[in-house]
């Protein structure tokens, strides 16, 4: 693929962003005006029925959550940590390349915590998101259904967020059980068209029968850089977008996958997540970010 001069033109499948991992842990106005367009939120549920809302944090200490830097919000609802991308994006007129969030469910939203006669944790989810955001501001699974499942350009999404649940496999020692269901149950309505504001995303460690029907169904991709090199056709084919772990080439553990030299050989990846968004060697290897 040629480096275009008019990026905006670039379908959105094709594009990369400069993406943050654990975004929360920084300023997300800096992340923003340094030109993030991936960022990342881990929401739990634990505080549901007495919050109405979701958290967001890593761990229950909570202590590498950034309150009150540089525009953060003074607590850890979920409601207010999307509030402040929307404020953002109307500052700057919404005259930027879509801003893709993607949601790490660390609890199940359709386990006990929940009410019992209705799915409260998608509704509430897709509550939060529409009254925080606006429908308006908003590319959502509904939008990609009705136009055919083709993806548009990147100007045509200009000013645009685009959700994307995801999380690990529920074994993971950093998530409850409860995530891989709770995208699949979210998956399977959308499908129906019954709660179709978020993508869901496949991620590479999901295990299980139902592991395939995910596969099968999503349009994002989670995984390893070694993943994203061996089933390049296939992602290609699928237009689905991936999403991998950048802190592991700064490691080492991956060799020579810089962007520009490897994209035709087999190197597939839209959003390097990393904490080092904010470092030369982030740009030097991945120099024509939207």
């Amino acid at each position: 693929m040629k480096l275009q001069e008019n990026i905006w033109e670039i379908p959105y499948h094709k594009a990369f962003f400069k993406t943050s991992h654990n975004s929360y842990e920084h300023s997300i106005r800096e992340q923003l005006n340094k030109g993030v367009r991936g960022l990342e939120y881990d929401i739990h549920d634990d505080k549901i029925q007495e919050l109405n809302d979701f958290e967001v944090y890593l761990f229950k200490n909570y202590y590498n959550v950034m309150l009150n830097i540089d525009g953060n919000p003074s607590d850890y609802l979920f409601s207010n940590w999307l509030r402040i991308l929307r404020e953002w994006s109307n500052k700057h007129n919404s005259e930027h390349a879509p801003i893709t969030l993607f949601i790490e469910l660390k609890d199940s939203i359709i386990d006990s915590n929940n009410k019992s006669d209705e799915l409260y944790g998608i509704v509430k989810l897709n509550e939060i998101i529409i009254n925080s955001i606006t429908l308006n501001k908003l590319y959502t699974y509904k939008n990609f259904r009705e136009s055919n499942y083709n993806w548009p350009t990147v100007s045509d999404l200009k000013g645009k967020f685009i959700i994307v649940l995801t999380s690990y496999w529920g074994s993971s020692w950093v998530s409850n059980e409860g995530g891989f269901e709770s995208r699949l149950e979210y998956l399977s309505r959308s499908l129906e068209g019954k709660d179709d504001i978020c993508f869901v995303s496949w991620v590479e460690e999901d295990k299980g029968d139902q592991a395939l029907f995910l596969k099968k169904n999503t349009h994002f991709w989670k995984c390893r850089i070694d993943y994203s090199k061996k089933r390049y056709n296939e992602i290609n084919s699928k237009q689905r977008l991936t999403r991998v772990d950048y802190d592991k080439i700064v490691g080492g553990k991956h060799v020579k996958t810089y962007y520009k030299k490897n994209y035709k050989t087999g190197y597939q990846c839209n959003f390097p997540s990393t904490d080092l968004w904010n470092s030369e060697l982030y740009d030097e290897s991945f120099p024509w970010s939207i």
